[in-house]
């Protein structure tokens, strides 16, 4: 069975700030720094030195500003959420365990529907007489991370909702290798990265902010919106990268450079 929903806290939580919008990114130079914006040696120096300074603070500000409204300006909350995490190479860099398992599923589901079910075998996936559900739920329990982390239960909260939009899609066959075609690759690789960027900004951004006079519905609005946002903006460029004929050793690179990009969007994203 897959998991239930991780509900953990991120790892940086500043003193939650009263509701309210603020103007955007108005903040004195000397501004309490979250250690995440702090620990990044790979920054571009001269982009990201010139961008405004986001605090965490500032992060949930804009977040919980939002909650509530007809059209949540979901822009505005990645935007800022990239910067707060310390820019999108940052937010890249640390988003490892999703990535190695976004690696796992290019190197599981590339090559022919043949090659394919023959390195399923060889893991121990057993076919004959089992319906698509149940093989691609041990294939879940073997690409899943076991949550030893935050990180880690990102990942699998984020591998969860891929296999069940996956149940729910056109690709979803009883039976046969027909499930196993070029297309498959592309809705897992994309809903997945999609999945874990969405819930590692709702994570880190939502603690403690959804109290008082939330209500429930205008959290699912905003939480709705933007799922909808991050899907369509990795869809967009998950095609820039993701490749037929993708060899082992271009992998982890082809993974590295899709979530930068994917987060280089939010962040220079207009408002």
């Amino acid at each position: 069975m897959l998991p239930a929903d991780y509900t953990g806290e991120p790892d940086e939580q500043p003193v939650v700030a009263p509701e309210g919008e603020i103007p955007e990114e108005e903040q004195p130079e000397d501004e309490d720094q979250d250690p995440q914006e702090e620990e990044n040696p790979e920054q571009e120096g001269t982009k990201q030195e010139e961008s405004p300074r986001v605090t965490w603070t500032q992060a949930k500000r804009t977040f919980s500003s939002q909650i509530g409204k007809r059209s949540p300006n979901v822009r505005w909350v990645a935007k800022t959420y990239t910067k707060a995490s310390g820019g999108y190479k940052h937010a890249a860099m640390t988003s490892g365990s999703s990535k190695r398992v976004a690696r796992s599923i290019i190197n599981f589901f590339s090559g022919t529907p043949e090659s394919i079910r023959q390195r399923l075998e060889q893991i121990g996936i057993v076919f004959e007489g089992r319906s698509t559900q149940d093989i691609f739920n041990d294939i879940f329990s073997h690409l899943s991370t076991g949550a030893s982390s935050r990180e880690d239960a990102v990942a699998d909260k984020a591998l969860s909702q891929t296999f069940s939009e996956f149940f729910e899609s056109e690709l979803m066959t009883e039976e046969g290798l027909d499930v196993f075609k070029p297309e498959l690759l592309e809705f897992l690789v994309s809903h997945f990265v999609a999945n874990s960027i969405y819930y590692k900004l709702l994570n880190e951004v939502s603690f403690g902010e959804l109290t008082g006079n939330k209500s429930n519905e205008d959290i699912a609005r905003i939480e709705e919106d933007l799922k909808t946002f991050i899907d369509g903006l990795v869809s967009g460029r998950v095609p820039e990268h993701l490749h037929e004929g993708i060899t082992p050793n271009e992998v982890n690179k082809l993974v590295d450079n899709l979530y930068e990009d994917c987060y280089k969007v939010m962040e220079g994203i207009a408002e």
